[in-house]
């Protein structure tokens, strides 16, 4: 154990090494040290945030909602880009590091022998730091699956599933059915659950039933209506009450609108006053970290696509969004990936799912076990004839070095598009600003 006034650094050193698996799932250990602390049952609202991919962009939107009506708000996701610190957000801010070491303090103190993951000693940290800063609303992003996922001791007052895809298949199953099982395991009984898709599976219908839960989904419940011209669009759902509700105008944000939607029906469905504008405020300025942020980079001014992608339904999204992104801007010259994915992933649906939207590839492999090399990504890519033939394939040791010999070979229309996972952003995003 780190010594009084040690610094987080140590304390994150000492938790990452303190359990003896990365992951684990299951909920007996950490809900034992969340009663120690009194933790379970947050006097705030809380809404939980599970699915394969836009978690945490449904967290953002509703932060940025809940914020601009005046609620204070504590906001826990993962994994994080540039610092532990932005896992724990209380209205919008990054927790600072005196805050975060006495939180684990307090928890190490309360574990009598427990043995916490890294992830479950993250999640008691932010319900600590919530709690002593005494937040309207929560809001909790799964970090794997769902049901014996650290964050499910808590019962929520709204529930999103924001989507379900083939992704942790050593953990979650093998189909979309079992996965979906895992993921429905946040939902509870008689509180309402909001589906960011359009055909909720069997499993999560299912268990809505079983529970009394009303079941909110996309396209049947809360709709999104985009303008002729392409430049705003219009979200239509219900209230709590179930009263049919409509905000007009609402201007496009660089996330997915699936998510945006998802996270505009739960605000709804909270009980919580706001006026109407507020949605359209906030979602004015509303930009994450990773997801399809638009920068420049520092040297070159060349344009740069920062995308978190990381399993081959989050690429389908990025293709489409990258293709329309082309449509938009006729100017737009080549697109260049800079490309890294870890060894667990579906690397062939994933680069074929990227294949079409894509001039020339940079491959590359970040500095961790999970890693995928890269010359195993290029000659998976050359074996079924993706840009090995028109010699478009460039292979290289680290992502900073794709990243800057793609930056400094393009030209000036060209935009270089950074994908594969959060650690192949988080590798160079630093070295951008914003456009």
């Amino acid at each position: 154990m780190p010594a009084k006034g040690s610094s987080l650094d140590s304390w994150l050193e000492y938790i990452s090494s303190l359990h003896p698996r990365e992951i684990e799932l299951g909920l007996d250990r950490t809900r034992r040290v969340a009663q120690r602390l009194q933790l379970e049952t947050p006097d705030s609202l809380v809404v939980t945030v599970a699915g394969t991919n836009g978690k945490g962009s449904c967290v953002a939107t509703m932060e940025a909602i809940l914020l601009q009506a005046g609620y204070k708000t504590g906001c826990y996701t993962s994994p994080h880009i540039h610092a532990f610190n932005e896992r724990i957000r209380i209205d919008s801010q990054s927790i600072d590091d005196e805050s975060l070491v006495a939180a684990l303090e307090a928890i190490d103190a309360a574990r009598e022998g427990e043995s916490l993951s890294y992830f479950e000693y993250a999640t008691l940290a932010g319900l600590y730091l919530f709690r002593e800063s005494r937040v309207d609303v929560v809001l909790l992003e799964v970090g794997l699956g769902g049901r014996l996922d650290a964050v499910n001791i808590v019962d929520a007052d709204v529930v999103i599933i924001s989507s379900i895809g083939i992704d942790h298949t050593d953990w979650l199953g093998n189909d979309i059915e079992s996965i979906a099982a895992e993921k429905a395991g946040v939902m509870r009984a008689y509180s309402p659950t909001v589906f960011g898709g359009m055909s909720p599976p069997s499993a999560i219908i299912n268990r809505a039933q079983e529970l009394g839960s009303p079941l909110l989904v996309l396209g049947h419940d809360f709709h999104i209506i985009e303008s002729p011209d392409g430049a705003s669009w219009q979200w239509r759902g219900l209230t709590r009450e179930g009263i049919s509700k409509c905000y007009p105008d609402l201007p496009l944000t660089s996330l997915m609108l699936s998510n945006v939607a998802a996270a505009i029906q739960a605000i709804n469905l909270l009980p919580i006053g706001m006026k109407d504008e507020i949605v359209d405020v906030a979602l004015t300025e509303l930009v994450l970290a990773g997801r399809f942020e638009v920068r420049r980079d520092c040297i070159t001014g060349r344009s740069v696509i920062f995308d978190v992608a990381h399993n081959p339904a989050a690429m389908e999204q990025l293709a489409a969004r990258v293709q329309r992104y082309k449509d938009l801007n006729p100017e737009l010259g080549r697109v260049v990936v800079v490309l890294a994915m870890m060894a667990d992933k579906d690397v062939l649906g994933m680069i074929t799912a990227l294949e079409y939207c894509v001039d020339i590839w940079y491959i590359a492999q970040v500095d961790q076990a999970r890693s995928m090399a890269a010359d195993e990504v290029a000659q998976t890519m050359k074996s079924v004839r993706i840009g090995g033939d028109r010699g478009q394939i460039f292979q290289f040791d680290n992502v900073q070095s794709a990243y800057r010999a793609a930056c400094a070979e393009t030209e000036g229309p060209d935009s270089v598009l950074v994908t594969g996972s959060f650690l192949t952003v988080a590798a160079v995003h630093g070295l951008s600003e914003q456009a």
